[in-house]
């Protein structure tokens, strides 16, 4: 009897140790992975290149530049929509960045099928 009560005591031990240690270890390994990202240089609007319309995604969501060319935009465009998000003007007309399109820039004025109108 002594001898399963003391198996049982060091099974938990064990087990209290391990599970630990295993959370322990995953928030090590998650505060090495957020530096990494941290060291990693953000981009800077000027370093985002314009949306191709002919880009596979573009494509897919029927992205025109500008939304008097699309006959499903109803007058939408990409300065009312959630997803889109201002950042400055280039050649005169406005950009901004669009979760849809990550790493790339769109024309306020454009339009594409995802478009969700602001709240």
């Amino acid at each position: 009897m002594k001898m399963s009560e003391m198996n049982r005591r060091k099974f938990m031990l064990v087990a209290t140790q391990v599970a630990g240690v295993a959370i322990f270890s995953r928030s090590i390994l998650k505060g090495l992975f957020s530096s990494a990202e941290a060291a990693e240089p953000l981009k800077t609007v000027t370093d985002l290149k314009m949306l191709d319309p002919k880009d596979t995604l573009a494509s897919a969501v029927k992205y025109v530049e500008d939304y008097k060319k699309s006959q499903t935009s109803k007058g939408n465009h990409c300065v009312s929509c959630q997803f889109y998000a201002k950042k400055e003007k280039r050649a005169g007309k406005e950009v901004g960045t669009c979760t849809i399109f990550q790493g790339k820039l769109v024309y306020g004025n454009a339009f594409c099928n995802s478009y969700s109108k602001k709240a």
